[in-house]
């Protein structure tokens, strides 16, 4: 994450979960930060967390993308020794206080989503989810959108997923949705289709790298 000047991300006095991954420890102390590094998710208090604003979309985007790259790299600990045996990577998000991974994106324009899929990246036909990595449904074909519904994340192909692979700022959309859907607790859009024993870590290794 790119250093800049600390000041107070939002009006709370003291945040003992880290407000990407929900690690426990002191993160903000009198409404400043700690600069303490995460060592979970290695994200920085008053770094990674900088400007963020707790219960609205806008204020905390920036925290959902975080987590989604982090996640969709594997969620790999910082201090790998820390990580407990039994760790439960959504159980550990749930500590997050809500109003830091809550808060609802604003509605869909579609029409104006539809215009922006020209300049959208494809890798082709496309059978993987590109928010959550459920493989199964075709969500894009020959480098055109099916419009497909996942029901895992919710997300719909060629609205909710663009972006062009290797582009930091149009992989945001992406990211962002990922982590927002992480955030809370990654709940299945179509309950029944969710498998017995379904690992939330697994699903998501399956996300081709152009897309995490």
């Amino acid at each position: 994450m790119p250093d800049a000047e600390r000041t107070p991300g939002a009006p709370v006095d003291s945040e003992e979960f880290c407000r990407m991954c929900g690690f426990d420890d002191t993160f903000w102390e009198y409404g400043l930060p700690t600069s303490a590094i995460c060592g979970c998710c290695g994200s920085q208090s008053g770094i990674g967390d900088l400007g963020a604003q707790p219960g609205s979309w806008d204020g905390v985007r920036g925290l959902h993308g975080f987590r989604g790259w982090w996640i969709g790299h594997g969620a790999q600990w910082w201090h790998p020794r820390s990580r407990p045996r039994d760790w439960d990577v959504l159980q550990q998000v749930m500590n997050i206080p809500a109003p830091w991974r809550t808060p609802p994106p604003p509605p869909v324009d579609r029409e104006r989503r539809v215009l922006e899929r020209a300049a959208s990246g494809s890798l082709g036909t496309e059978t993987v989810c590109r928010v959550c990595g459920l493989a199964g449904p075709s969500f894009w074909r020959d480098g055109v959108p099916t419009e497909t519904v996942c029901p895992s994340c919710g997300s719909e192909s060629g609205i909710d997923d663009l972006g062009r692979p290797g582009d930091w700022e149009t992989m945001r959309a992406i990211r962002t949705r990922r982590g927002h859907w992480v955030g809370l607790g990654a709940p299945w859009t179509v309950p029944a289709a969710r498998p017995a024993g379904w690992d939330v870590l697994e699903q998501l290794g399956a996300i081709p790298p152009a897309w995490r």
